[in-house]
């Protein structure tokens, strides 16, 4: 056998979810609002539960309540759903106390788009 090492570099086109990334990137909550029947998803959803394919993008305000949360090996994560959303994501925690039940959207900060959830600005 021959070891031989293999570079590859290449990009991804985001597609119909740029926008959601871009507010990723910085630190916006943008969700999709589904035109048939109203809910609100976060992160989007391309087919809503109704079954509806047309959407809207809105942005929330960022903040989120804590559902359930765990500490793992990577760190600590919730399953939170975002205000103004109907639907519940699972996230990073990052520098959230243990009592937090509640906290704000983290803007990105090595350039991918990651969801984190921080404190809020009365408890940063």
């Amino acid at each position: 056998m021959i070891a031989h090492h293999l570079s590859l570099e290449y990009k991804l086109n985001m597609g119909w979810l740029t926008r959601y990334v871009d507010g990723l990137l910085k630190g916006e909550a943008i969700a999709r609002s589904c035109t048939d029947c109203a809910k609100v998803s976060f992160p989007p959803i391309r087919v809503c539960e109704c079954g509806g394919c047309d959407g809207v993008w809105k942005t929330l305000a960022g903040t989120a309540k804590i559902n359930l949360r765990t500490t793992g090996q990577d760190g600590n994560f919730a399953l939170a759903c975002f205000d103004g959303a109907n639907t519940q994501t699972v996230l990073r925690l990052v520098n959230l106390k243990g009592t937090a039940t509640r906290g704000r959207l983290l803007k990105s900060r090595d350039g991918s788009p990651t969801l984190c959830l921080g404190p809020e600005e009365k408890d940063a």
